[in-house]
């Protein structure tokens, strides 16, 4: 049987994380509410130890991506409002499925449902597809009976994000253009125009220019200079892999990027909105707060952040109030910490949270827009100015042939 790691919470509210043995995820479930533990991750443990003969197989891959999995949770949302039953509403959206894996996941869903499993222990065995802080939120609607408050949330939370992806794509594709043509032209003027102009220089008896002759030995060793420059960067991108790979270092790392003067700010704010969104989003759905903290940061992707997270909120079990165990731990902004010690003062922390994550995630995008608007020109006065002087060069080397030939 294979083996899962866990992360559940004590009959004091204590944190009890391990690894255990079970035959499938609502095995480990059961195991762990028999000993009176709350589990709220479940996951597959690292296999890599494991000989490979002993490995289970899964050749299952489909996922459902997060544009459709924002669509499907409004459409649920849409479903549970005019009064249909969660059950009912899946069975709709299975028939309506617009992708083979978003249907066969569907179906597999609702077979779980019709065989005793509560909506969230069938979504907790798609993990790919329905991340922790989904499932969380499925599972305190549950308890509660407000699911259609719950879907609400999350369509809103899920919609916010993929428009925040769209604006950074949408962003990125006129600078990625302008470095595409810029690679173009310096390929069409090394490749084509210099190996014309260059034997012009040997038949009249005269020097070839340095910048002519270079751009020459470029042509002629273009494959040696490909091959040393993907062999150093795929070397150095495999040590850094590498060393990432350490806990301590990877930490480490992240850490450092925060300190950057122009970045590092930029990814605070980042972290900052999503965790308060997530945070937020699951304390409306009804999710506890330690619980709501602890999947909130598991969402942020910087480990330094996360680990100050994580820090906090132990404190917070401990008894501490969460603005000042967040103060004294973690980077979060000033504004985000005052706002979070209002909302916690006057019992609106979750409504609070997610003014946080609007005001921070509003800032990020107008960073990335500013951001956007320098590196446009930038990149357009660089390949003009590289492309115009390789052209300045070519003629003068022209001209003086033409002189020679005049004199």
């Amino acid at each position: 049987m294979p083996f899962y790691t866990y992360r559940a919470y004590g009959p004091k509210g204590e944190l009890a994380q391990g690894q255990i043995e079970a035959a499938s995820e609502q095995a480990v479930s059961d195991a762990l509410w028999s000993q009176r533990l709350v589990p709220f991750e479940v996951t597959p443990a690292d296999q890599s130890a494991t000989p490979w003969w002993k490995r289970d197989i899964n050749f299952s891959s489909a996922s459902i991506s997060k544009a459709q999995l924002a669509r499907l949770t409004r459409e649920m949302a849409t479903l549970t409002e005019a009064g249909i039953s969660l059950v009912d509403a899946l069975k709709m959206l299975l028939e309506q499925a617009p992708s083979a894996p978003m249907r066969s996941i569907l179906q597999l869903v609702v077979n779980d449902v019709h065989a005793g499993l509560s909506l969230s222990e069938a979504l907790a065995k798609h993990p790919k597809s329905f991340s922790t802080e989904y499932v969380s939120v499925i599972r305190a609607a549950e308890v509660s009976g407000t699911h259609r408050e719950a879907l609400d949330e999350l369509a809103r939370l899920l919609e916010r994000r993929v428009e925040l992806a769209s604006r950074v794509g949408s962003a990125l594709i006129y600078p990625l253009i302008l470095i595409v043509l810029s690679f173009l032209s310096l390929i069409l003027i090394t490749g084509v125009l210099i190996p014309n102009i260059a034997p012009i220089f040997q038949g009249a008896g005269q020097e070839t220019p340095g910048t002519i002759a270079f751009l020459m030995a470029l042509h002629d060793h273009w494959l040696e200079i490909v091959l040393i420059v993907v062999g150093v960067t795929v070397s150095a991108v495999s040590i850094l892999i590498y060393a990432l790979k350490n806990p301590a270092a990877g930490t480490a790392f992240d850490r450092w990027t925060l300190t950057l003067p122009v970045y590092g700010q930029f990814r605070r704010s980042q972290e900052t909105a999503r965790f308060a969104r997530t945070f937020g989003t699951l304390m409306s759905a009804g999710v506890p707060l330690l619980q709501a903290g602890t999947s909130a940061s598991a969402t942020v992707k910087n480990k330094a952040f996360a680990s100050s997270l994580s820090e906090a909120l132990n404190q917070v079990r401990e008894g501490t109030s969460l603005h000042s165990a967040l103060k004294t731990t973690t980077p979060l902004p000033a504004l985000a910490l005052r706002m979070i010690a209002v909302g916690e003062q006057s019992a609106h922390l979750a409504n609070m949270l997610v003014r946080v994550a609007q005001v921070f995630e509003d800032q990020t995008q107008r960073s990335l827009e500013r951001f956007m608007t320098l590196l446009t020109p930038a990149i357009t006065l660089f390949v003009a100015m590289l492309v115009g002087l390789l052209i300045t060069t070519i003629m003068n080397a022209v001209l003086s042939l033409n002189d020679i030939a005049i004199g």
